[in-house]
């Protein structure tokens, strides 16, 4: 369903004409809020001038490192100014950023670097304990082979200040000429799926689609001019590069990039840099809420948040309303493949609309849902989420050649996602199609579950998955992390949903845990927790359904 009367959706066109590739965009930024805090880490602020500048000199180093438009650059290492000024330099030499997890080990780096074919790195000299740069150098033995690798971080012939030295050689105009080749339908990045179906595999992003989609999108949220942008999450997800690095730098932000999150920390920096816009996942703001009291930090500065998850439990809503002090919370939808893009809610949205749906579909883009035989479902009717438009990928990454497949001429994406359009064109995500489980013939979506149990006020949060059950096949296990000073039985969690959801959506067993393990990004690792679900159960009663 194509929405085009938007109703009250911000500013969709770039403030300035030609503005289609990230590095004319960083530059228009650099003219327009020059004197403006840009990036701020510790003791370390710069303004855009500074930023942007600082960003054109790695850039001039690539072009004199014989770095040509499309050639691959990995950057592996956390939220930090160094990071940022990698990747804007990267993008100004036309240069395709491929951002690695910081969790990954040596296997699952060897994996993305070879399919990307990198000509070039930047790696932490060490994080989490992992040398990253000495990880990263030790993929190539044969040093002939090796990229060059820059240390973040470090000091010496391979550190970020040598390299900015080297570039400084390099004159204005041979990155003028570099900027003016950059077209819009050039690939930017190259982000990799999480690889729940396999093997990940490369998303490969235009410049102008993140250009527009990431101008719209952060005005579509709030983000300000002189703004200041508190960022947990990783630079190296869409969440943290695109909706974090790339929005703030357009709209005038001044990000601050943290590389670890920690509930204190950030209360703290919240109160003394007063803090406006605060975006993570469910969890951050789970963790912020058990160390915030009211009082001890002056955190009234907060005024908007985007919170990214499947299903969003309505008590946190309520609480980073009530008790955190937003005045606005955005909730979106969008996967890679779409630029990460598809829908978000708005400030004239309820807070009942923030916390049931994913909003309305950003202009230009076409969300529908359909059912297995492609027809469109009806309102109400879970389907997979299918969204067309100008966000789409030019396609994925050829693990063989190097180059596009599957991409651009598809009219549409198939996200594998579930989900349903009410009569008014809101999003409600179901979960995964992967996810969904089917109980002696019905089908059971995880996240639907998962929101009736995060009502209960005893539960903190819950992960739903499916358990092999004898007679009906399949039933669902909850995982519960309890709330802090409560108790809650099995037997009350049944009884909870017994009166809430149909009884064949029912979990069948309850796990308590301490936590629900996370990926990188703040989601839940379900493959983790469906290992360890109870043995399989020899009968759920002849009467359940």
């Amino acid at each position: 369903m194509l929405r085009e009367d938007r109703r009250g959706f911000p500013d969709t066109d770039f403030p300035a004409d030609g503005i289609d590739t990230i590095a004319r965009a960083a530059r228009w930024a650099r003219d327009h809020y020059r004197d403006r805090e840009a990036i701020i880490e510790g003791t370390r602020r710069l303004t855009f001038d500074q930023y942007i500048g600082m960003a054109s000199a790695v850039a001039k180093g690539l072009i004199a490192a014989g770095l040509e438009i499309g050639d691959r650059v990995a950057i592996w290492a956390p939220n930090s100014i160094d990071f940022a000024l990698a990747t804007v330099g990267t993008y100004m030499a036309g240069a395709v950023l491929v951002p690695v997890n910081t969790r990954f080990k040596a296997p699952e780096v060897d994996f993305i670097v070879r399919q990307a074919r990198i000509k070039f790195a930047f790696a932490a000299e060490e994080f989490l304990t992992m040398r990253y740069a000495d990880v990263l150098a030790g993929l190539w033995p044969d040093e002939s082979e090796r990229p060059r690798i820059v240390r973040l971080g470090a000091a010496g012939g391979d550190s970020l200040s040598q390299f900015l030295a080297d570039g400084a050689l390099l004159d204005d105009e041979a990155l003028n000429a570099r900027v003016a080749l950059i077209g819009a339908d050039d690939i930017a990045s190259i982000l990799f799926t999480s690889g729940t179906t396999g093997r990940p595999k490369g998303a490969m992003l235009r410049h102008g689609a993140i250009v527009r989609g990431y101008w719209t999108f952060s005005g579509a949220v709030g983000v300000r001019e002189g703004d200041r942008y508190l960022c947990s999450n990783p630079f190296f997800h869409a969440f943290g590069l695109m909706a974090g690095l790339l929005a703030s730098l357009m709209r005038g932000a001044a990000i601050y990039p943290m590389a670890v999150f920690s509930a204190e920390r950030a209360l703290e920096i919240i109160e003394r840099e007063r803090i406006t816009f605060f975006p993570g996942p469910p969890t951050v703001f789970q963790e912020l809420l058990k160390s915030y009291q009211s009082g001890r930090r002056d955190i009234s500065s907060l005024r908007a948040s985007v919170i990214g998850a499947t299903t969003l439990p309505a008590p946190l809503i309520r609480a980073m309303y009530d008790r955190l002090g937003f005045e606005e919370i955005h909730s979106p939808y969008g996967f890679t493949e779409g630029t990460a893009l598809a829908t978000v809610t708005i400030a004239p949205d309820s807070r009942e609309i923030v916390a049931t749906t994913a909003g309305l579909p950003l202009p230009g883009i076409d969300v529908r849902v359909v059912r297995p035989d492609g027809s469109l479902a009806a309102p109400g009717e879970v389907g997979e989420i299918v969204v067309g438009g100008w966000n789409q990928m030019a396609g994925y990454l050829d693990p063989v050649t190097g180059g596009v497949i599957d991409g651009s001429e598809r009219p549409d994406m198939h996200s594998g996602d579930l989900g349903e359009l009410d009569e008014d064109g809101y999003l409600r995500v179901r979960g995964r199609i992967k996810d969904m489980f089917i109980a002696g013939g019905f089908n059971v979506y995880p996240a639907e579950v998962e929101a009736c149990l995060e009502e209960m006020p005893q539960v903190e949060s819950a992960a739903v998955v499916a358990m092999p059950d004898r007679r009906l096949g399949e039933v669902g296990c909850a995982f519960i992390v309890s709330a802090p000073g409560q108790q809650v039985t099995e037997a009350e969690i049944s009884a909870w949903c017994r009166e809430r959801i149909a009884n064949f959506k029912v979990p069948r067993a309850v796990v308590f845990v301490s936590e629900l393990p996370m990926n990188a990004t703040g989601k839940v690792a379900k493959a983790e927790l469906s290992k360890r679900v109870p043995m399989q159960q020899g009968s759920s009663g002849e009467n359940d359904y």
